[in-house]
């Protein structure tokens, strides 16, 4: 089929044409950008953590630790904070990526802390459950390929984890121990505090069997 054209009488002219919007560039502009902080965001988040376990692990090997016992710190203690971020998302609780700080440990934010004490009870508790738990995974492999360093790993990563319940802020143990108080927590039921008491105990049992174990693999003679 043949174009046709309109032909215009003389003197005729086209009527004026309006200029292309510029709402479409900044649509695709902010399209762009969201899509730039879709995935940049986390890659920052990313390298925050990682950051800040890489200068972990050199504050420990500065303290003279074996680099595999330094490198399996971190990550056993990456571990113990992904436990409290997992809670804190289960209850969804906007949290922070884990944060290392050389020499101390890490640390995750909670960015709309609740004031319920027994899910802060959880929260914290969740921390050494998995630290201790991956504790007991190391401890395992170290069975299975006989490295002394990972029993070293297990033994400094049961003995972190018990010291973090002990009922001093911040330390996890704080937002515990805080749950068998009627002061502090006249509305937590019983039950809650008799639950709470009975994953306690287990959790401290289960901390100080590993630490005795890895013990006695590093010292035999005892």
């Amino acid at each position: 089929m043949e174009p046709t054209f309109q032909v215009l009488p003389p003197g005729a002219r086209l009527p004026p044409t309006k200029p292309p919007k510029r709402g479409g560039l900044w649509g695709v502009l902010a399209a762009a950008g969201a899509v730039a902080i879709k995935f940049i965001v986390p890659i920052l988040l990313f390298l925050k953590t990682a950051g800040t376990m890489l200068l972990s692990v050199g504050g420990f090997v500065l303290l003279g630790w074996n680099w595999q016992v330094a490198v399996g710190m971190v990550i056993l203690i990456f571990v113990h904070e992904m436990g409290h971020f997992i809670s804190a998302k289960s209850y969804g609780i906007s949290v922070s990526a884990p944060v290392f700080i050389p020499f101390v440990g890490a640390y995750v934010l909670l960015k709309n802390r609740p004031l319920d004490p027994w899910i802060n009870g959880v929260i914290s508790y969740a921390g050494p459950l998995a630290g201790g738990l991956g504790g007991w995974a190391c401890y395992g492999l170290g069975t299975v390929l006989d490295y002394p360093w990972l029993y070293t790993t297990a033994f400094f990563t049961f003995i972190l984890n018990l010291f973090n319940l002990a009922p001093i802020p911040p330390l996890d143990g704080s937002h515990i121990w805080i749950c068998f108080s009627r002061a502090w927590t006249p509305n937590m039921s019983m039950s809650d505090r008799y639950y709470m008491g009975l994953y306690l105990a287990a959790l401290i049992a289960g901390l100080l069997l590993g630490c005795l174990e890895c013990w006695r693999y590093l010292h035999p003679a005892i």
